[in-house]
């Protein structure tokens, strides 16, 4: 689908792709059975409650992926195999940080709960505190795999942390919930379960590695002392803060202002619930192939970008360019067409779901570029940048919600995502082109998208209606055709209208 043939960055692309479709697939299918068990309200409270666990795990987590991975990759990018110091350090700051985070929440796990009045809380969260150090040891070795290019054991361990998880909840849900069992009980055993197992899975399988590398000899090594490891990793620390702090605060600002606006706590949090458990899961669904290529292109950028190879960074980001937003596009045609559609099918008891769908059509392509984007910027090394434009991008979708939902309610909460998602993606990728010295291709970029998903929509739409009978099979036939159209149109523009990139070499630049 990216086009990039016979590479081992296509063939991990469709693997991880292929495992993120099934369990995004399935993590939607529980959301949907959990508004329908306990109402979009309910899902709501619970929304929120498990944003604070979020919250807590990438604090604990100290976003240890990303920076093992990026080290790692720029090692292998210039010729090194110090991977020992990288390892020896990275995984002792993840025990340190993670078993620091899980004393803290054992400690305050009583206050935390008090916030919310709901002594089960407390429980769970005394659980989820343990699962941080197994979680933040399997996240640094998970890097490491991926950063050596071996997806095997990253989609092992995510599918058999998914697993524990899905199996633990699907039977609480059915079993134990009835009974009087609270969810976020349920919610923090799973967790629990499936970070110990992973992390199990994980430690086994970089055993035998450490074993291989732990004997070859390091030289030129850069990372040689705790105070080299951590001035090069608090940059990264920090934009996982600054990140989920302002996320986390986001969350819960936009029930407060639903709130505020409805004055009715249970249309609030309807709302909201619907919004995180069926809409934004919908919009993101389709980017499981962005976030595979995602983590695959960091290290492939580190890597060239360390040997200095100035070529091959050009050639990789205008073809991330194009492909994603020749998908972005498609995407969002497809929501402007079948949006509503989509929206009654999955939640015919809310109307809500099938007007957002298709009113957020727009915002979906600087939403998808984000991913791509952000894994340019970490493998290019600007994380500082990464993590100021992320700060003001919540600004702006923070003031927005504060603002605009005192006046338009829910669709105050739609235009913090216009806002935040539109200007900080123009301004990433302002910063790319420029770094890069790459030329922004309106015509490969936009204008090629724009024509190839509006001719396959349309062209499915009228298929859909003249060949389906009934709302349901028409929307599924719908989906399908567009589908293939898009893969056809894919196909013969790679091979008979590629236009090769432009860019300025950094040596005339």
């Amino acid at each position: 689908m990216f086009g990039i043939r016979k590479t081992g960055i296509a063939i991990d692309t469709v693997k991880l792709s292929t495992i993120s479709f099934v369990l995004n697939g399935l993590g939607l299918l529980l959301n949907i059975l959990l508004t329908n068990t306990l109402g979009t309200a309910a899902v709501g409270v619970m929304t929120l409650i498990t944003t604070v666990f979020g919250f807590i795990i990438v604090l604990a987590n100290g976003n240890i992926f990303v920076s093992t991975e990026r080290f790692v990759s720029e090692e292998i990018g210039a010729g090194n195999r110090n991977f020992k110091s990288i390892m020896r350090f990275s995984l002792t700051f993840s025990i340190i940080i993670s078993g620091t985070f899980a004393i803290f929440s054992l400690f305050f796990a009583e206050k935390l709960a008090a916030i919310s009045g709901d002594e089960n809380i407390e429980t769970a969260i005394r659980i989820m505190a343990l699962s941080l150090p197994p979680a933040g040891v399997g996240s640094c070795i998970k890097g490491y795999f991926h950063a050596k290019r071996q997806v095997k054991f990253p989609l092992i361990g995510d599918v058999f942390e998914f697993s524990c998880r899905y199996v633990i909840l699907m039977f609480g849900i059915l079993v134990l919930l009835p009974n009087g069992v609270s969810i976020y009980l349920l919610i923090s055993i799973a967790m629990l379960v499936a970070e110990i197992l992973s992390c199990v899975f994980y430690v086994y399988n970089f055993a035998n590695e450490y074993k291989v590398f732990s004997k070859l000899p390091e030289s030129n090594k850069r990372i040689i002392t705790v105070k080299t490891y951590m001035t090069l990793n608090l940059p990264i620390i920090l934009s996982g803060y600054v990140t989920m702090t302002m996320s986390a605060l986001n969350d819960v600002l936009v029930p407060i202002a639903l709130l505020d606006y409805h004055e009715n706590t249970e249309k609030a949090m309807s709302e909201y619930g619907l919004f995180e458990s069926i809409i934004i899961p919908v919009i993101f669904y389709p980017s499981f192939i962005l976030t595979s290529l995602q983590t695959l292109i960091i290290p492939e950028i580190a890597r060239a970008n360390a040997a200095e190879n100035h070529f091959r960074v050009n050639y990789l980001i205008d073809k991330l360019f194009r492909k994603t937003m020749m998908f972005a596009i498609f995407i969002s045609a497809i929501l402007f067409n079948g949006g509503e559609e989509i929206g009654k099918m999955l939640c015919p008891s809310d109307n809500l779901a099938a007007k957002t769908l298709r009113l957020m059509f727009f915002v979906i392509p600087f939403i998808y570029m984000e991913i791509i984007l952000e894994g340019i910027l970490r493998g290019l090394g600007k994380q500082g940048f990464s993590t100021v434009n992320s700060l003001f991008e919540y600004i702006i979708r923070i003031g927005t919600v504060i603002i605009a939902t005192r006046f338009l309610g829910f669709y105050g909460v739609l235009l913090s995502y216009y806002a935040s998602n539109i200007i900080s993606n123009v301004v990433r990728i302002i910063k790319v082109c420029d770094t890069v010295k790459l030329k922004f291709n309106l015509r490969e970029y936009i204008a090629k998208p724009i024509i190839a998903s509006a001719f396959c929509v349309i062209t499915a739409k009228c298929f859909s209606k003249i060949l389906f009978n009934g709302n349901l099979l028409a929307t599924i036939g719908f989906l399908l055709i567009a589908s293939i159209l898009y893969l056809v149109i894919i196909e013969i523009s790679d091979r008979y209208f590629y236009t090769e990139f432009e860019f300025i070499s950094s040596k005339t630049a």
